[in-house]
């Protein structure tokens, strides 16, 4: 098995372990807290991987449709879906959907594995009707420096991640999608292995606009968009026929 497969078949086993199930609740109320979906949306996720998130999003009630480089992730989540959500393989730089085909898109520990961030942004803010949320590895967080490090002695996914922290990824939204209404807040301040014994106090630190939280979450508001820059036409998007 490769390294792409094996990953694929090991990907949901972390949420499986106390440390994973404590991390996914907390990034999941940061998410409700910040988009506050509303049942009957669409929403793609970019990046879905086995379709985790995909199945808590049409626990929602959302219509869910996700997009993913690897076969191996989609073919996971295809049979963890079935017919509950439309899934294409694909790149995050160019998705191949109309200007405005969902209510919401995300990009959830997605960016930081894109070969071009900066156009999967101006992809996403595209194809989004409405918002735009962002859930990145925060390279300013203790978690993402013993990630590093141990990336150093063993073969991780992490390594071929791009960490960010709250100031980089702002730059990046306002260099590309201009003066975009922004709410963010993060998530996970101590260890994951402290989780027994430092959950009270993580929680009263979480959800808040703190720059160290291991996770990040930022809704941007495509709506609101003063600007023009995140209705540019891709090239990537289908054209219509002039016939």
């Amino acid at each position: 098995m490769g390294f792409e497969a094996d990953v694929a078949a090991k990907y949901d086993d972390w949420y499986r372990r106390p440390e994973g199930r404590y991390a996914d609740a907390l990034e999941r109320e940061l998410f409700l807290r910040l988009v506050q979906p509303r049942k009957g949306q669409s929403l793609l996720e970019v990046g879905c991987g086995t379709g985790h998130n995909l199945e808590f999003f049409r626990g929602l009630g959302l219509e869910v449709a996700g997009i993913d480089p690897s076969e191996h992730m989609l073919e996971i989540a295809g049979k963890k879906l079935q017919a509950g959500a439309t899934l294409c393989l694909g790149q995050a730089e160019e998705l191949n959907f109309e200007d405005g085909s969902f209510d919401i898109v995300t990009l959830i520990t997605a960016l930081e594995f894109c070969s071009d961030p900066a156009e999967a942004l101006k992809e996403a803010a595209r194809v989004a009707r409405e918002k735009v949320y962002l859930g990145v590895l925060n390279k300013a967080s203790l978690l993402a420096m013993v990630r590093r490090v141990k990336g150093r002695f063993r073969e991780s996914v992490y390594n071929q991640a791009k960490f960010y922290t709250i100031w980089g990824i702002e730059r990046m939204v306002k260099r590309e999608l201009g003066n975009v209404p922004l709410a963010w807040g993060s998530v996970l301040l101590f260890p994951l292995g402290w989780h027994r014994y430092c959950h009270r106090a993580d929680r009263l630190l979480c959800f808040r606009r703190n720059p160290f939280g291991a996770f990040l979450g930022l809704c941007i508001d495509v709506a609101g968009c003063s600007g023009e820059v995140a209705r540019v036409p891709s090239l990537y998007a289908p054209q219509a026929s002039s016939g």
